[in-house]
């Protein structure tokens, strides 16, 4: 484009000739407008292809049976990170998966275990938090998020999370009228409270209607009838 054809460009679509924006097909277009297509493309894909190296093993989804083992020693009570350091962990591992080399990979593992935040104890946490919710008493599910608060502070995530459980219970109360059973997990306390408040609604609509405010939902259905 000479220089000509760049002003009357330029006084067209001044927006479009702006340095940056305003949007990336606009970028573009002064690219090749400058450079032509044949630079322009050569460039997009220098800029776009993968870079080259190693590439990044995928360590954690094979690591899940340590973790694993870890999350239900810690809801059982006991101290994992006590009973199985991360030397022994990626010792053990690195002999079943070696790799490039069982050296190499035992060092890299340790670093993983160890690498914050999303270190080993993180990873323990999170799966105790999952575990837990379904098929554990749900004192259980609150240590664990309580732990995982405490460890992610800055985060506020779980903290909210914690919230949200010690919400469900205080729900649960108040509408079954007393605590739950120490036995329930969380997920039963959530199901016991929607039940209860099922179990409310029922004869206030056989009785004339939600709070006495709305018809039956028996007359509502043979109105859309």
């Amino acid at each position: 484009m000479d220089d000509s054809n760049l002003t009357a460009a330029l006084q067209a679509n001044p927006s479009e000739w702006d340095l940056v924006g305003p949007t990336a097909e606009a970028d573009i277009r002064r690219a090749i407008a400058r450079y032509g297509d044949a630079a322009v493309k050569a460039a997009v894909k220098n800029l776009t292809k993968p870079k080259r190296g190693r590439k990044q093993e995928r360590d954690w989804p094979e690591l899940r049976e340590y973790i694993e083992k870890d999350a239900r020693e810690w809801l059982a009570g006991g101290d994992p990170f006590k009973t199985r350091t991360n030397y022994s962990i990626a010792q053990d591992f690195a002999a079943k998966n070696p790799g490039h080399g069982a050296v190499s990979t035992h060092k890299r593992i340790e670093r993983k275990l160890a690498k914050k935040p999303y270190d080993r104890r993180w990873f323990v946490l999170v799966t105790a938090m999952h575990l837990s919710r379904d098929s554990l008493p749900h004192a259980q599910h609150i240590r664990a998020l309580e732990e995982l608060a405490q460890l992610n502070a800055s985060a506020g995530i779980w903290q909210e999370a914690l919230e949200l459980a010690q919400s469900d219970i205080a729900d649960y109360q108040a509408k079954t009228g007393g605590p739950p059973q120490a036995s329930l997990s969380m997920k039963e306390i959530q199901s016991g409270a929607r039940n209860a408040l099922l179990a409310a609604v029922r004869p206030l609509n056989r009785q004339g209607g939600l709070f006495g405010f709305l018809p039956p939902l028996s007359a509502l259905s043979g109105q859309a009838e």
